[in-house]
């Protein structure tokens, strides 16, 4: 049977899979012996070499999760508390955007928003949006993340005081900025159709950039007992979602070794 071009992006996926869980495997081996021999001279170069396995993993998930059928989208959904879930997220990448030089900030309007929802996922869905918002906000620059509450929805705008728009360019344009395969938008796009949601992006020439996510709510029956699920990154092998996601903005000193334990 003939190769069919349909079939090289399962296939690249596997073998780079492959590839990386054994560069995984020989960074976690390699990382105490290099410590204890070399001493701190080498964490620069350590550094640099878990980011780049932060990136790979970053990639292989999304060109993995991309292969999936939209129908098979997988989904592990329980009752979670949206608001405390972003709130947590916001302190995470406001500690890491310092590092890149960007202002993070996150507002709520409800202290408390119960709904069902795969926590991982979502959680996947806004990291991705919040890279594009640190990439595009630059060195110098602002982001941040608002959640409110709109008609039963619940509406989280991720923005950036980047340069949005040109007259010249459009949103596909933004997707391929260089040094990004474009892959966040769609797997962050995905994941909210799966929960029945929507994300729109709004941008201005010289006003930055929004990213507004629409999500049903959903709340819980009756009695119903509110779990905290795992916010674990599927495909990471228990490395931080957080790091993975927004490896490809980072400095390599997020990834110092004393800062990864």
């Amino acid at each position: 049977m003939a190769f069919q071009t349909e079939d090289l992006g399962p296939l690249l996926a596997e073998q780079l899979r492959q590839q990386m869980n054994n560069l995984a495997a020989a960074v976690q081996l390699l990382t105490p012996v290099v410590q204890e021999k070399g001493g701190a001279q080498y964490d620069p170069y350590l550094a640099i070499l878990h980011q780049s396995l932060y990136r790979m993993m970053r990639m292989v998930g999304n060109l993995e999760y991309l292969e999936l059928p939209e129908e098979d989208t997988p989904l592990r959904e329980t009752t979670l508390d949206l608001a405390g879930m972003c709130r947590e997220l916001g302190r995470q990448v406001s500690a890491l955007a310092e590092l890149a030089g960007v202002g993070f900030t996150w507002e709520e309007e409800d202290g408390s928003l119960l709904t069902h929802g795969d926590a991982a996922q979502l959680r996947r869905m806004l990291l991705n949006l919040i890279s594009n918002a640190l990439r595009a906000a630059g060195e110098g620059g602002r982001a941040g993340m608002r959640l409110a509450r709109r008609d039963g929805r619940a509406v989280i705008t991720v923005w950036d005081s980047g340069a949005g728009f040109t007259p010249e360019t459009d949103e596909n344009t933004l997707l391929q900025r260089p040094g990004s395969l474009g892959l966040g938008l769609r797997v962050a796009r995905r994941i909210a159709a799966a929960h029945g949601g929507t994300i729109v992006v709004q941008q201005q020439e010289g006003r930055g950039s929004r990213a507004v996510v629409s999500l049903p709510l959903r709340p819980p029956e009756k009695g119903e007992v509110l779990k905290t699920p795992a916010m674990g990154f599927d495909g990471s092998g228990g490395f931080s979602d957080v790091l993975v996601e927004l490896s490809g903005v980072l400095p390599y000193r997020a990834f110092l070794p004393e800062d990864l334990e």
